[in-house]
């Protein structure tokens, strides 16, 4: 009987933990809700809007805002932290044939996180640091198969 009850004490223990890093890990994250915005050469626009979702989701979403104010959804945007792993997933309109792309989380803190695919064609890993708390950099690029491929993007946190 005492080892029925220790094995069912473990378990809740262990399902307590997990929920209590599940939450934990989604909100290291949080710095990077709401909306932020870099002008491209062009004059227009890129736009990424976070917001939660629950205590284990975030999503998102990349907009091309033109010189004239029509925008268009470029990239769904998804942080999902389930069976104790954390993951970027993208889907990018007109790639991959519209499906998901799902990236692992390697590391993440309160100010940033890396999150890769070595078999994804590019990017092969994302990286968002958070530089102060109304600015964010984040690159794309092609992982160690492709150092000299990148793409770096300066946001500013939106402010209507």
């Amino acid at each position: 009987m005492k080892k029925i009850a220790f094995i069912l004490f473990t378990g809740i223990i262990v399902v307590v933990l997990m929920a209590a890093t599940s939450v934990n890990s989604i909100k290291k994250l949080q710095w990077l809700k709401g909306s932020w915005v870099m002008k491209k050469k062009n004059g227009s626009t890129i736009m990424e809007n976070w917001h939660v979702l629950n205590d284990s989701t975030m999503g998102g979403e990349s907009l091309n805002i033109s010189l004239t104010g029509q925008s268009n959804i470029t990239e769904e945007l998804q942080l999902v932290f389930r069976n104790n792993q954390l993951q970027y997933i993208s889907t990018v309109t007109g790639q991959n044939n519209n499906q998901p792309v799902a990236f692992t989380v390697t590391a993440y803190s309160e100010t940033g996180f890396v999150a890769e695919n070595a078999r994804h064609d590019f990017p092969k890993r994302i990286v968002y640091n958070l530089i102060n708390q109304d600015s964010v950099h984040a690159f794309i690029d092609g992982g160690t198969s492709m150092p000299d491929k990148k793409i770096n993007f300066y946001y500013s946190r939106y402010k209507k």
